[in-house]
C-alpha cells in the first residue's frame, strides 16, 4: 500500500492491484470497438447541407490494391458507364477511351506487360471537390523481362454515377 496525501495535507492510503493481461487486452477491445467508426460509416462523407455521399478516398483504395494485385477485373468493375479515357502524357498526348468492356482488356494487357512493385496514391480529394475528384499515384513497375525499375506519376480522376464514384480517367504525367 502506498500513502499519499492531498493538497490539504490528509492522508490516504491507495491500495495496488494488479490488472490481469486479458483483462487489458479486452478493455483496449471494447474501447476500439467504442472509438473506431464502422465501416459503414466510414464510407460516407456529410456535407455541410447535411447531405451523405460515399467516400471517394475509399474507392481510390480499391484501386490501389486491385492495381498492386493485377486484378484487372476489380479495375473494370469501376469503369464509368461512359467508358475509361486514358492520356499517355509527354509530347505526343495520345489519348484512347475505351468501353467498360474494352476496359478489362487494357488492364489485362497493362498488367501482363508490366509487374507493378508498388502503386500507391500520394494525394486525393475527397467528396468536398464536388463530383469529380482527384488522386495522385505512383507506380512503380517493371517488365517481366527486365530488371529496370521505372517510376510513373498518374492523376486518376473518379465521377459519380449514381450515388458511387467510378474511374473515368487515367492521366499519366512523365
Amino acid at each position: 500500500m502506498s500513502r499519499l496525501s492531498d493538497i490539504r495535507g490528509n492522508s490516504f492510503s491507495i491500495k495496488r492491484t494488479e490488472m490481469h493481461p486479458a483483462a487489458i487486452i479486452l478493455a483496449c477491445l471494447v474501447f476500439l470497438f467504442l472509438a473506431l467508426p464502422s465501416p459503414a460509416d466510414a464510407d460516407i462523407i456529410k456535407n455541410e447541407d447535411g447531405s451523405q455521399v460515399p467516400d471517394p478516398r475509399m474507392v481510390f483504395g480499391k484501386i490501389a490494391r486491385a492495381w498492386e494485385d493485377g486484378d484487372q477485373q476489380t479495375l473494370a468493375d469501376l469503369v464509368h458507364e461512359d467508358g475509361l479515357t486514358v492520356t499517355t502524357g509527354g509530347n505526343d498526348d495520345r489519348t484512347t477511351h475505351y468501353s467498360p468492356s474494352q476496359a478489362y482488356y487494357y488492364f489485362k494487357n497493362m498488367f501482363q506487360t508490366h509487374r507493378t512493385l508498388v502503386f500507391m496514391f500520394e494525394k486525393t480529394q475527397d467528396a468536398s471537390a464536388g463530383d469529380r475528384v482527384h488522386g495522385m499515384a505512383v507506380w512503380k513497375r517493371r517488365r517481366p523481362d527486365s530488371e529496370r525499375i521505372q517510376e510513373m506519376k498518374l492523376v486518376c480522376v473518379l465521377v459519380m454515377q449514381d450515388d458511387q464514384w467510378r474511374l473515368a480517367e487515367i492521366n499519366k504525367i512523365r
